[in-house]
């Protein structure tokens, strides 16, 4: 599993986009919005059915807390970085071989609040993150030197993996869910 890849082992319900999603802000910012809005559609209609049984969480917006608790990573990795710190990558207590609990903890801080709460917070934090990725030079967004604590990932790759096909994965695990 890749560092920019939090649920690599997971298949994405649609097809990934081709390269050029990964070169462009535009176009990057384009397909996360396309893919929020499949993920949204598709919660909308079921907001009381139970998660795939690989999930994290159990309800569907433990899918949209997931998802939240990322775009404050991505933002937080952002601030340290813009601090002149190096940021914790993946976060703070955590290395890449405890996703899974990394995963179980953003879902466990939001676990009491509903399915309108997290579905706003989820819609806020997309717009909070698709600004940043805006506000980044273009050419050091995709340039995977321009950041030594991602590796050998660019902060667009990293982009990519916490918008647009992180939501591929929440309509796949939507798309295993159970009726109520």
């Amino acid at each position: 599993m890749s560092p920019s890849d939090p649920d690599s082992a997971q298949t994405p319900a649609t097809p990934v986009p081709d390269t050029a999603v990964r070169s462009s802000a535009a176009a990057l910012i384009a397909d996360a919005d396309a893919a929020l809005a499949e993920l949204l559609h598709e919660a909308d209609a079921r907001p009381d059915h139970a998660v795939a049984d690989d999930f994290s969480g159990t309800r569907v917006a433990d899918i949209f807390a997931h998802l939240v608790g990322w775009h404050e990573l991505f933002l937080g990795w952002l601030a340290a970085d813009a601090r002149k710190t190096t940021p914790a990558f993946p976060a703070s207590g955590y290395e890449w071989d405890q996703l899974a609990e990394l995963n179980a903890a953003l879902v466990d801080r939001r676990k009491h609040d509903d399915y309108a709460t997290l579905r706003a917070a989820l819609t806020e934090s997309h717009s909070q993150v698709t600004a940043a990725v805006r506000a980044q030079n273009e050419e050091l967004l995709f340039n995977p030197d321009a950041h030594a604590w991602l590796g050998d990932e660019s902060l667009g790759a990293v982009a990519f993996e916490c918008l647009g096909n992180h939501y591929r994965w929440g309509v796949l695990m939507l798309g295993e869910c159970a009726a109520p």
